[in-house]
């Protein structure tokens, strides 16, 4: 091989590695909750549900979610205690009609689990009060 054909294949392969370089950055970023995704829920969570008919806002630990149900929920708002449940699962919350919130007075299909930052979270529960 001569010199500059050397060159031209070491340069590639620099380039090849620089992009291979960036990818654990993009692997690191915050889950996001999508259709296929199911959040497994900790003690540290907060449900946010004045307002509450077409959805919740949920904080699980330092993650925050805007559940949206298939259907009106309003009995989410009036009910003392709700939780989620999966396939008779407590505690796991999936997306695409898995889940339900279970109110006081029946149950309310989950329809998709949409990620938010902790600023967005906050600034959507300070207009439900």
């Amino acid at each position: 091989m001569n010199m500059p054909a050397l060159s031209v294949l070491l340069a590639a392969l620099a380039a090849s590695a620089a992009s291979l370089a960036v990818t654990p950055a993009h692997a690191a970023a915050p889950p996001s909750a999508n259709a296929s995704d199911c959040l497994q829920l900790g003690s540290d969570q907060q449900l946010v549900r004045g307002g509450a008919s077409s959805n919740v806002l949920l904080r699980n630990g330092q993650d925050h979610y805007v559940v949206h149900f298939q259907n009106d929920c309003s009995a989410a708002a009036r009910s003392r205690k709700l939780s989620f449940v999966t396939e008779g699962e407590q505690g796991r919350l999936c997306a695409s009609g898995r889940s339900d919130l279970l109110t006081d007075s029946g149950r309310c299909k989950v329809a998709r689990i949409e990620t938010i930052d902790e600023a967005t979270f906050k600034q959507k529960a300070r207009q439900r009060r």
